[in-house]
């Protein structure tokens, strides 16, 4: 994940005729770059359907929103935040579970979590701390971003946008509730941002190249970050290295259908196509994402790191937005003092 931010790509043949095209929408950045790689051309082989690939952020849900019965794509990615307001504003179609069997695959944890009516859990991925190797100094757990290494340290970076996951991630790392519960207590919220705001925050990202570029400039010695983003690329960057707490915070994505879409039909069969196992086990030879189908073989070492049952998945602690929507602009201005105040 990386902040909000207006920027859009497409990819795709501009011979194709729409009728073989389906259209989808994805994440900017590496995670664009990565599904066009490895699950677009899965697809076409199997299903002789061209993908358009768009990638966004807020504009995602702006241009359903905006496109007066004309959807701009037939599938959307929408994280935990999207997917709720999306649900909302009716810029969905039910999911007609008989045509994504492959539902029944998915780890019961996440179909629980969040209502599949309209969307199904695919993949995402848990917040890591990385760090510089000559700190002397291993932060294991999101309480140690207040010890004093890292209190000494030149700083720690953090996510600007997505506000959420820094905010989480301070308060799994309290002791007063279990994973990040604290967040879920009104009587509580203050010690939350104060534990934030205790932080050695020196940087404020609105990427994964900010992050590492923070770290090549000397600004940091220490980040809040996403695994997906960060297991396959910190081999790049000398004298950095990365460990993922046990109890942690994190994104989980569920895909969509578009209210308004003319391939109803081929969108649904296109989740089935995400959600099979085979799928995104090679998928993840390219992402070291979390993902969702509970038969899937994770590539290299990450089904060490990654949970593979409910079990595991219930150690990450998912923004539940049916609580935080209450309180988004009351946190939405205290994390930006925050920012200020830095």
């Amino acid at each position: 994940m990386t902040a909000l931010a207006g920027c859009a790509k497409i990819f795709g043949s501009d011979t194709t005729s729409s009728d073989d095209v389906l259209d989808v929408c994805v994440w900017s950045g590496n995670y664009y770059d990565r599904f066009e790689e490895s699950v677009v051309p899965l697809y076409e082989d199997e299903y002789g359907v061209d993908v358009q690939l768009h990638g966004g952020w807020n504009d995602i849900l702006v241009d359903i929103r905006q496109s007066s019965g004309e959807p701009p794509y037939d599938v959307t990615v929408a994280d935990g935040y999207f997917y709720h307001v999306g649900r909302q504003e009716g810029l969905f179609e039910p999911i007609r579970e008989d045509n994504v069997s492959n539902l029944d695959a998915a780890i019961d944890h996440y179909t629980e979590i969040r209502t599949t009516e309209y969307g199904v859990p695919v993949d995402g991925a848990p917040c890591n701390i990385i760090y510089r190797e000559d700190m002397d100094f291993e932060p294991e757990t999101w309480a140690d971003l207040g010890a004093d290494p890292v209190d000494n340290s030149t700083g720690i970076g953090i996510d600007t946008g997505f506000w959420w996951f820094p905010v989480h991630a301070a308060a799994v790392g309290m002791d007063d509730r279990e994973l990040a519960g604290e967040l879920y207590e009104e009587s509580l919220h203050d010690a939350v941002f104060d534990e934030l705001r205790s932080w050695n925050i020196n940087s404020w990202a609105s990427s994964g190249q900010d992050i590492w570029q923070a770290f090549d400039d000397g600004t940091i010695d220490v980040a809040q970050w996403y695994f997906e983003q960060t297991a396959y690329d910190i081999d790049d960057h000398d004298g950095i290295t990365h460990t993922l707490p046990e109890e942690t915070t994190g994104y989980l994505n569920n895909w969509c259908v578009v209210d308004g879409t003319e391939r109803r039909d081929q969108a649904e069969e296109f989740l089935d196509f995400l959600l099979a196992a085979e799928t995104q086990t090679t998928w993840s030879e390219s992402s070291p994402a979390l993902f969702c189908n509970a038969e899937m073989e994770y590539a290299n070492d990450l089904g060490e790191q990654l949970p593979t049952t409910s079990e595991e998945a219930q150690q990450i602690a998912f923004p539940d937005w049916g609580y935080l929507e209450d309180y988004y602009e009351t946190f939405d201005e205290e994390y930006s003092a925050i920012r200020t105040d830095n």
